[in-house]
């Protein structure tokens, strides 16, 4: 469901970003930034962002990560030279699971599990409008 959560946001700041240069705000650039009226800087780029579930007003428990037989918190991971600039990242709560009793289980183990996502980088550092992957 993270990963959901993550997606989703993720095409929420990409529309905003799209939003704020369609509205020609100005961000201040550095010195070193590429210059954006080139002839040769894209105008355009295309993003496929494929959301699975596109039904996103289903009802969900807000504490479905601590009824989990390996629960986990979530933690805020800030970089405003990247972008999506947030990422929440879910930490294991124990080394074991839980078992039927609410005790943990030292028998099981809670495996972190890694999803990747597309993530740019502000290229160079500070330019608003230069990003690689």
């Amino acid at each position: 469901m993270a990963s959901l959560r993550t997606s989703s946001m993720s095409l929420l700041l990409l529309l905003s970003l799209v939003a704020l240069v369609k509205a020609g705000v100005i961000i201040p650039q550095s010195p070193g930034c590429p210059p954006t009226e080139d002839k040769n800087f894209p105008q355009h780029v295309r993003v496929n962002l494929n959301i699975v579930n596109r039904n996103t007003n289903s009802r969900r428990p807000t504490d479905y990560h601590k009824r989990s037989t390996s629960p986990w918190t979530l933690h805020r991971n800030e970089d405003p030279e990247r972008y999506p600039s947030v990422i929440w990242e879910a930490k294991c709560s124990h080394s074991g699971c839980i078992n039927a009793e609410g005790k943990v289980d030292h028998h099981m183990n809670s495996v972190t599990i890694q999803q990747e996502i597309l993530v740019l980088r502000r290229e160079p550092r500070h330019c608003p409008y230069s990003f690689r992957l």
